[in-house]
């Protein structure tokens, strides 16, 4: 084979290749779309009810801190098939919408201390109200606890098992959103915690049983 035919069949090999990669990433588009269809929705549900600023705050950071914590759940389970689909970068997606998600949730309970409700908001248990209710307290440490040994994850042989806490804080977090969280009090929101609550439940299971069949 020729130089000039050698360049002319890897220009041809090139230009497949690119336009196979843009074909794949349009099949993400529609799930694009849907995720800010989503937070369009959920940001209109808030506005419904507006109070003062830090209120604002607390409902826009504690119901969208829920919101990326779950897709950065999702992409956990589904990041090594995108990818390869894709050829984009989702376990920096996936890190990324992690810290943004706990950087939200911290910024909820900081909201009530900022209106004069004391540290004592951020003690994992509540004597004078029921845990059930209080579930979001736990579920911030635990998300913590996950997150810091998924950071140092080298540092750990079994870092996957306590990063496994996740799932049990995002049900607590689902517990707390449907208790006690103001725009969880519609039914469609309602609704959709519920989803998001028993798709993580799937998750987690289907990654259990892979991992051990894996083992086996």
């Amino acid at each position: 084979m020729s130089k000039d035919n050698a360049g002319k069949y890897t220009g041809q090999s090139t230009g497949k290749d690119s336009s196979g990669k843009g074909a794949s990433n349009k099949h993400f588009y529609p799930i694009y779309g849907i995720i800010l269809l989503i937070i369009a929705f959920i940001t209109y549900i808030i506005l419904q009810d507006p109070e003062e600023p830090i209120g604002m705050i607390r409902r826009f950071a504690g119901t969208f801190g829920y919101l990326t914590i779950f897709l950065a759940i999702v992409t956990s389970e589904y990041m090594a098939k995108m990818k390869k689909i894709s050829g984009l970068p989702f376990m920096k997606a996936h890190h990324n919408l992690a810290r943004i998600g706990i950087l939200l949730i911290l910024i909820h309970p900081l909201t009530f201390v900022l209106q004069g409700r004391g540290v004592q908001i951020f003690s994992p248990i509540s004597p004078t109200n029921v845990f059930i209710g209080l579930a979001g307290r736990p579920a911030l440490y635990l998300f913590l606890l996950a997150a810091g040994v998924a950071l140092y994850r080298k540092k750990y042989k079994n870092w996957r098992e306590v990063h496994y806490l996740n799932y049990l804080a995002f049900l607590l977090v689902s517990i707390h959103a449907l208790m006690l969280g103001d725009d969880f009090r519609l039914s469609i929101m309602r609704i959709f915690a519920l989803a998001m609550a028993v798709t993580v439940i799937a998750i987690f299971i289907h990654k259990r049983s892979a991992s051990g069949q894996k083992r086996r």
